[in-house]
């Protein structure tokens, strides 16, 4: 992704003489210096496409105000591990406004737009994710309440400022914002897939942190919609894995006691939930590839095994549903096109 918001601060080549130590610098990771009067700030940042990750560290000396400008609107997870006060976002001439207190997260819409950050004095890190949900929408989104919730409100006024309910940094997410500047910030062709099972696994911890804040937990149910989620992630990938095998180490339990309370929940085993994620998206993209390319992208590694395990579940092979999916094409082609006045 294209790096879209800018501080207006001025840049330099390097800081005179540091207020304090910062973090260090990452070789593979892009590295920007602010500094004037009363600030100083290094900004870390790395491309993944489908995601940029970025570490926005500074020294205040005073209050102050900094301009920020974005050239498009934004979807970022925002991490303050580090903050003396709550960091305020505000548009200008403007009450509306996203804040986040130190040790605090929180999933933020920003839109196209100039806006004021109100900083007070002290040393402030913060973790983001700008993140292109078009890439990863419809399964980072399914079956998550409040980003559902938080999705319908930003499309009520495309040009304020939202945020969800923020939540705390706990147990699991500073694993995670470590592994940003152990692994992330280095690159590696295969941290491109990485990152996005990393963005799955923090809307995870998301979901859980808001729901324990905000809604009273059934652990059994809970537990289920979180192996299904798991299990939806993994289809989603786009070289699916078809194996379960790694869902006990995830979860710290045995098979069984998944199976069991999957099918408590939901009235499925874990196999039929898979094979019910799968041919969902096979159905997708067969609309738009090969079966062979299909196939693949399903994890399947011989096109026959994928063909008869699309017709054991659909009643048709991949061929004979495409060509289904054309005749209703034509079809509605033909119903829309003026007939003649007899």
């Amino acid at each position: 992704m294209i790096k879209s918001y800018h501080i207006s601060l001025q840049k330099v080549e390097q800081l005179s003489s540091p207020f304090q130590h910062f973090l260090p610098k990452h070789a593979d990771a892009v590295t920007n210096y602010y500094e004037e009067k009363n600030i100083q700030m290094i900004e870390t940042y790395m491309d993944y496409h489908s995601t940029l990750i970025y570490r926005l560290e500074a020294y205040v000396l005073e209050d102050m105000v900094l301009e920020l400008k974005t050239d498009r609107f934004d979807f970022h997870l925002l991490y303050a591990v580090s903050a003396p006060s709550p960091i305020v976002i505000k548009k200008k001439k403007s009450d509306n406004q996203i804040s986040l207190p130190g040790s605090h997260c929180t999933y933020s819409y920003i839109p196209k737009n100039k806006f004021q950050i109100h900083l007070k004095a002290g040393y402030y890190r913060v973790y983001g994710l700008l993140i292109d949900v078009g890439f990863i929408r419809n399964s980072m989104l399914h079956g998550v309440a409040f980003l559902h919730e938080f999705r319908s409100a930003r499309l009520r006024n495309k040009k304020k400022l939202f945020q969800t309910p923020i939540w705390p940094i706990k147990e699991k997410t500073p694993y995670q914002l470590q592994r940003l500047d152990e692994v992330f910030f280095h690159y590696k062709s295969k941290n491109e897939a990485d990152i996005i099972s990393m963005i799955f696994i923090l809307f995870d911890i998301a979901k859980i942190k808001q729901e324990e804040l905000y809604e009273l937990l059934d652990p059994n149910k809970e537990l289920a919609k979180r192996v299904r989620r798991c299990i939806q992630d993994q289809v989603a990938l786009e070289f699916s894995d078809l194996n379960l095998g790694a869902l006990p180490g995830r979860f710290g339990l045995r098979q069984k006691r998944l199976i069991k309370v999957h099918k408590q929940y939901f009235g499925q085993t874990l196999v039929q939930y898979l094979h019910e994620c799968i041919i969902e998206k096979a159905k997708e993209l067969l609309a738009r590839y090969r079966v062979g390319e299909t196939a693949t992208y399903c994890g399947y590694n011989h096109t026959s095994s994928f063909s008869d395990f699309f017709y054991q579940k659909v009643g048709m092979r991949p061929r004979q549903y495409q060509q289904h999916i054309l005749n209703i094409k034509e079809h509605n082609t033909d119903d829309t096109r003026p007939h003649p006045i007899s």
